[in-house]
């Protein structure tokens, strides 16, 4: 009887070392093939990347595009040039708002910063954000010729368009210069200048206002 149970709890053992073996190696199989897959997987995704860059570069989108370009120009070759011209709002005038003058910002008691909202005016009379260049004077007529400019300043069209600003009531380009080294507070009155050059005609607005009144 002994012998028989030895026997048996020796065949139980090896079947369990066969059984743990069998486990052992269909994990091992189970990871060989997850790592084939996601090679794969990677060639794949590679081969894929190449082939839609290829695709962008192909002669066949490019003439496509090409093809795109051509028909909207012959759209817009098509329609009358009187017709798209008088479709466009154009720029008429530029105005400075009364409240372009010289500000205390920083309660000195001193007006360091001058302050100029310009609104540019369409041929419908509405004020609009046109793209265009802005030369800024500031002048103190009553002294002398050669001292009446105090300082000039040149905003591009790039900086411009950040100083695009409004309220509910109306819109506006809002652009402020620091002028604590040019007025001495004792001036009776300056005069501001501004051009605005539009980008779009060429033409050129201007405007001026007397500020600073005492």
């Amino acid at each position: 009887m002994a012998i028989k149970m030895r026997t048996r709890n020796s065949g139980l053992r090896t079947q369990n070392f066969i059984a743990a073996l069998c486990i052992c190696g269909i994990i091992f199989f189970a990871g060989c093939e997850g790592k084939n897959k996601s090679a794969e997987s990677g060639k794949k995704g590679k081969a894929l990347s190449q082939t839609e860059v290829k695709d962008t570069n192909s002669p066949r989108k490019l003439a496509a595009e090409v093809k795109q370009l051509k028909e909207q120009l012959e759209g817009l070759m098509g329609l009358n040039k009187e017709a798209r011209t008088e479709a466009l709002s154009t720029l008429t005038a530029v105005e400075l708002t009364g409240r372009s003058g010289l500000y205390d910002k920083n309660n000195d008691k001193k007006k360091e910063t001058l302050v100029v909202y310009l609104k540019p005016i369409d041929d419908m009379g509405d004020v609009v954000k046109a793209a265009g260049e802005v030369n800024v004077q500031l002048w103190n007529l009553n002294a002398e010729p050669n001292e009446a400019l105090l300082k000039e300043w040149k905003i591009e069209p790039k900086d411009l368009k950040k100083n695009w600003s409004g309220s509910l009531l109306t819109s506006y380009y809002k652009c402020q210069f620091d002028v604590n080294s040019i007025v001495t507070g004792k001036e009776k009155e300056l005069t501001l200048k501004v051009q605005f050059t539009d980008y779009l005609t060429g033409k050129i607005f201007k405007a001026q206002k007397v500020i600073n009144k005492q």
